[in-house]
């Protein structure tokens, strides 16, 4: 399974050579084989790239994300085709029942409400708000209609920092990092979505007319507290440096408990979103959907 995620920065030129992806800075080059690259994250506005070389990135299904002035990811490249039984897949996803899809995303949500738990024990908070998240998770109702998620939110963040708090100022330097953070994993979670044939707009929850990847919006929640837990525990100053991007993307090889073992997010997302198909598909009860826990969540050390 490929797992090598490259970041571009102060480059000259991407291409290929061979089977591998080419990195030219002035005299000196870089090959990477393009068999071990599960992303390609391009910062460098001034960076050139082959088409032939993007083709490639296509065929081999490598997640490539492109970054604006601010270095936030703007864009990402996504195959016009993918999973070998693509159309069938598509059909199945269209027709899923609508009673399934209530529990699903109570299960989705439930599970999301007791990792961030887990981030507040790991970050010392009071036992009594913990307790509280505890009980909200266990009140989602299918589809949850009662907006338990926001209700949890509020909790959660107001949790860590001050009540005045509002996680849609941008001004706020933690917002653009975990809004960085949520970029490059939700672009792993639509990655692995076009991989499985499945059709990324078309959510579970989320209905979003002018969003391309409902689906990704769907299956992102449970693994949001990943990147909390980094954010939260190791704040970044007044801005994001490089060092603190570039943590921000290895979150991808951090390891959280699925199905009972210890693995990155890069398969953790594929085990899930497997499952979900599996779910829907095969008939499986709800409860045999394989959810990631951060309970043990182990940071990638670079």
């Amino acid at each position: 399974m490929s797992w090598r995620v490259v970041h571009i920065t102060r480059i000259d030129q991407l291409s290929l050579h061979l089977n591998s992806l080419k990195v030219k800075r002035g005299d000196d080059e870089l090959k990477i084989p393009l068999s071990d690259i599960f992303s390609v994250v391009i910062e460098d506005l001034s960076c050139k790239i082959t088409s032939r070389l993007i083709i490639e990135l296509v065929n081999h299904n490598i997640l490539v994300m492109f970054c604006g002035p601010k270095h936030l990811p703007e864009a990402q490249l996504m195959p016009m085709s993918g999973h070998h039984g693509q159309h069938k897949r598509i059909m199945r996803q269209l027709e899923w029942d609508e009673e399934k899809k209530g529990r699903l995303w109570k299960t989705i949500i439930s599970q999301k409400i007791f990792n961030q738990s887990r981030v507040l024990d790991r970050l010392n908070v009071e036992q009594d708000r913990i307790n509280r998240l505890l009980m909200l998770a266990s009140e989602v109702e299918d589809h949850d209609t009662k907006n338990t998620e926001a209700q949890a939110a509020r909790l959660y963040f107001h949790s860590v920092f001050d009540d005045s708090y509002q996680r849609s100022d941008d001004s706020i330097v933690e917002n653009a990092a975990l809004n960085y953070g949520y970029a490059v994993v939700n672009a792993a979670v639509a990655r692995t979505i076009s991989a499985k044939g499945l059709l990324p707009s078309v959510g579970v929850h989320h209905k979003g007319e002018r969003n391309p990847f409902n689906l990704a919006s769907d299956f992102i929640e449970p693994f949001r507290p990943v990147v909390d837990a980094f954010v939260m525990g190791n704040p970044p100053e007044e801005f994001l440096t490089k060092s603190y991007r570039l943590q921000l993307i290895n979150l991808l090889h951090c390891k959280v408990l699925i199905n009972g073992k210890m693995q990155t997010v890069i398969r953790a997302i594929d085990i899930f979103i497997g499952s979900v198909i599996d779910y829907f598909d095969e008939n499986w009860a709800v409860e045999k959907i394989h959810l990631p826990n951060t309970h043990k969540l182990q940071f990638h050390e670079l």
